[in-house]
């Protein structure tokens, strides 16, 4: 062998060798990685504000979302965002009223209650499927309409009391497009019981909504009622007010279902609260899809005039079919949490969302918010669902520990329902 090639061979092992040992250094100087530890922690006890399940129940409804795969995030949030719980009251107030009437009573004339000059009565055609295919009432021509004020039991037709008139064509103009008309009451009008007729005779079984409204009346009735109903609980509590008033009220109420059916309720009171019986038979809509309607009429005396009120609002009908069991294991590395485990109770198989607020310390000792966590999986029967804590969100966040779990909230994507809430769920 040439000596330069013996000595470029000896080179060439040399260097081989060399890259050997370069490789395996690193792994030899590297530090370890930390082991991961995991500890359990007790959820805190519900208070004010928050959301819980107490007995779970099945459904049988086909879910809305059947969607089986599973997706996770965490996302940083400011760190001085407000973790505001969801509000459990729908707040509603009204100063109009509507009265489902037929063709029969509109030809006769009908008596409606006024406590305000300038107040509108809308008049609607509505369909009828009784006879197994929906029939549409015709819509009524303003100029067809008289409104007369009655005194003492006595029509007295001598004066109009319409200022001015609107055709379908011109509620449509203005967004409402259900082929109604509409009057507005003179100035003159003074408050008390009027009669609305029409000229020209309507079928006997058309049907249409009046609906009056009182604009700057000083007479509101405000409704206070829960958000979400449980199936387990099928009594709906309300709250029932009318503004500078204090007389009793007698008030009647009707569930109108996420699916449209219609339901007389029977209303009693309790303390200052109301409430309205839900039959078991109609505890629960047919559909999760959509929401349902309780509308409250009340029909009265102020001052010694008739005075007639209609408010509503919707919530949420669903079945408790799972909950969060009330210790969690969260996973350590570096004195870092990077994972949030919770075992799920199930009733129902159905796709289910969880989602938290990491919250750590800053140098001054005060607590902020880090980052949010979701997760969401279909899960059969009992099972886990993990929120995982992003390291590189947390390392950016600067703050330590000690840290903290909050606004912890399960819902139930089959039925688009919320299920529970924890503003402060646990200190980790």
């Amino acid at each position: 062998m040439k000596p330069s090639i013996k000595m470029a061979s000896v080179f060439a092992l040399s260097a081989l060798l060399s890259a050997c040992q370069n490789d395996e250094t690193p792994a030899e100087n590297a530090p370890e990685a930390s082991a991961v530890t995991v500890t359990q922690v007790t959820l805190l006890a519900p208070t004010s504000g928050d959301l819980t399940i107490d007995t779970l129940a099945a459904t049988e409804l086909p879910p809305v979302n059947g969607n089986r795969g599973g997706v996770s995030f965490s996302a940083p949030i400011t760190s001085a965002a407000q973790l505001v719980a969801p509000t459990q009251l729908e707040q509603s107030s009204s100063d109009q009223y509507w009265r489902t009437v037929s063709g029969a009573e509109l030809n006769k004339g009908i008596m409606l209650a006024v406590s305000q000059s300038n107040s509108v009565i809308r008049v609607a055609p509505r369909g009828d499927a009784s006879s197994g295919a929906l029939q549409h009432s015709p819509a009524i021509s303003p100029d067809q309409l008289r409104l007369y004020k009655v005194n003492k039991q006595n029509v007295d037709k001598s004066a109009s009391m319409i200022q001015s008139m609107s055709d379908p064509q011109a509620m449509a103009t203005a967004g409402i497009a259900d082929d109604s008309s509409a009057l507005r009451l003179s100035e003159q009008a003074t408050p008390g019981v009027y009669q609305l007729q029409v000229v020209r005779p309507l079928g006997a079984n058309d049907s249409y909504l009046v609906n009056v409204k009182e604009k700057g009346s000083p007479y509101r009735l405000a409704l206070s009622a829960p958000k979400r109903l449980s199936s387990q609980a099928p009594k709906l509590a309300f709250d029932l007010k009318l503004s500078n008033s204090d007389i009793d009220l007698s008030p009647t109420a009707t569930l109108k279902q996420s699916d449209g059916r219609y339901h007389r309720l029977a209303v009693v009171k309790q303390g200052d609260n109301w409430r309205a019986q839900l039959p078991d038979e109609l505890a629960m809509p047919v559909s999760n899809l959509g929401l349902s309607e309780i509308q409250v009429d009340v029909e009265t005396r102020v001052n010694g005039l008739p005075l007639l009120r209609t408010v509503k609002t919707a919530f949420k009908q669903y079945v408790p079919a799972a909950k969060l069991a009330d210790e969690a294991s969260i996973y350590w590395q570096d004195s870092k949490p990077t994972q949030a485990v919770f075992d799920l109770q199930v009733a129902s198989p159905g796709r289910y969302q969880v989602s938290a607020v990491l919250v750590g310390t800053d140098a001054q000792g005060k607590q902020a918010n880090i980052l949010r966590a979701e997760t969401a999986q279909w899960l059969d029967a009992d099972g886990q669902v993990s929120l995982s804590f992003d390291a590189e969100q947390l390392k950016a966040s600067g703050l330590g520990a000690p840290y903290a779990i909050k606004a912890l909230e399960l819902k139930d994507q089959s039925q688009m329902a919320r299920l529970s809430y924890l503003g402060e769920a646990a200190s980790l």
